[in-house]
């Protein structure tokens, strides 16, 4: 698992079968935040995520079932 703290604010997010979900909006916790063009955005648990590189987040599961790995917006 990556830890959030390797995620960077505007990196892409890309699926486990190489579509683009969006761009990292915000960090909390163990989730963050995808922020997408035209669509609401939403939070994703960071155990989801397989590795990061260059400015991509690389998650593990595919488009369809991204879903799985959404979670709550975290409590202020």
């Amino acid at each position: 698992m990556v830890t959030t703290n390797r995620l960077e604010i505007g990196a892409v997010v890309m699926s486990g079968d190489g579509k683009q979900l969006g761009t990292v909006k915000e960090v909390i916790g163990d989730r963050f935040k995808v922020e997408r063009r035209l669509f609401p955005d939403y939070w994703l648990a960071a155990e989801y995520v397989d590795h990061t590189l260059d400015g991509i987040v690389q998650m593990v599961l595919p488009k369809q079932g991204i879903g799985a790995a959404r979670v709550e917006a975290p409590r202020s």
